[in-house]
């Protein structure tokens, strides 16, 4: 199958969040990359299993799809591209594999982590679920199907209170979940009604792929506590026509 990749973003510019004073703080959100369950070797009718399910029957592992891993690295390319990487101070994803695999290329880009110097030793200050890769899981743990899982909801207080606790003048970007991107948001302030710079499913997830949102923090003092407030500076939709589309596919998965 050939793919197309080119690279065009629709969307409001706002001031460069390069050029931010150093009293403020600026994150990149995105949502991780099409994700599948490993398929089933080459299975023709695209039938598809987790390779982990808990006791219950409930099964979690989920990966990047091809298209997923594609995205992953022209997303990398944006920022490196848009002269972001060298700005950055942490990248952020959660305890399921596909945050961190969206984003473990620009960690690498950002040298956060990764084997900088070609001694075969991961580089990175990280000490989470793969030390050194310069990806900060939040929250680390539990592993996707290990004892005590839970939802992509459930990260929605660990990353919020990770963000407050980011020194002033950090560069971050934040890789979740659909379900956890506007709630995060609207804990710092951000009014996520308008429909088209924060698109929703009719459930109010996040809708599509193609969205990054650039925002600014400034610390501000609530009854005498220093804390974030944020405001939208950018909502671009990033399209690099891949030359496939996702699509919302009944892949019978069921627990075996």
């Amino acid at each position: 199958m050939a793919i197309i990749v080119s690279f065009w973003t629709t969307g409001v510019q706002a001031d460069s969040p390069q050029g931010q004073s150093l009293f403020t703080t600026i994150l990149y959100f995105t949502r991780h990359a099409e994700d599948v369950p490993e398929m089933v070797a080459s299975d023709p009718s695209y039938s598809v299993v987790f390779n982990e399910c808990n006791e219950d029957g409930s099964c979690c592992v989920e990966g990047l799809n091809p298209l997923g891993k594609m995205r992953a690295g022209v997303l990398a390319n944006w920022f490196v591209a848009n002269k972001i990487t060298p700005t950055l101070t942490h990248v952020i994803a959660t305890h399921k594999v596909r945050t961190r695999q969206t984003v473990a290329q620009v960690a690498f880009a950002a040298g956060l982590g990764g084997d900088l110097n070609g001694d075969g030793i991961m580089a990175g200050s990280d000490i989470d679920q793969t030390t050194g890769d310069g990806v900060i899981n939040v929250p680390p743990f539990p592993d996707e199907c290990a004892p005590g899982w839970t939802s992509s909801k459930s990260v929605i207080q660990p990353q919020v209170d990770f963000i407050k606790g980011l020194p002033l003048g950090s560069r971050a970007v934040v890789c979740t979940h659909s379900p956890a991107m506007y709630p995060i948001m609207q804990a710092f302030g951000i009014d996520t009604s308008d429909p088209v710079k924060f698109p929703k499913k009719p459930d109010g997830k996040v809708d599509g792929f193609n969205n990054l949102w650039v925002v600014e923090l400034k610390q501000v003092s609530v009854d005498g506590t220093p804390t974030y407030q944020g405001r939208l500076l950018a909502h671009y939709q990033l399209d690099f026509m891949l030359g496939v589309r996702q699509v919302d596919l009944d892949y019978g998965v069921q627990p075996r």
